[in-house]
């Protein structure tokens, strides 16, 4: 389908889009097994004390990774010419 001479191609922006929310469960699942693994951890009080950096860098990455949508969404709707 050819764009009219006045539209953007939007093609990359929506891509961005969908992607983002599936790159952002993907990082949530992941800080989730974190949690849990860590929580298993302290609860069973082991010798070893679990690396909670670990789980401080994914709740850094999921913070990312919502941006990622909101910029995503914004920039879509930038591209479109909408008030975002």
């Amino acid at each position: 389908m050819a764009l009219r001479s006045d539209r953007e191609d939007t093609s990359a922006q929506e891509r961005a889009l969908r992607a983002a929310p599936d790159e952002a469960a993907e990082v949530l699942a992941e800080l989730a097994a974190e949690a849990r693994s860590l929580a298993k951890a302290y609860a069973s009080r082991s010798a070893r004390v679990p690396d909670g950096a670990a789980l401080a860098g994914l709740v850094d990455a999921a913070r990312r990774a919502e941006e990622a949508v909101d910029l995503a969404a914004h920039d879509l709707a930038t591209a479109r010419g909408e008030d975002a």
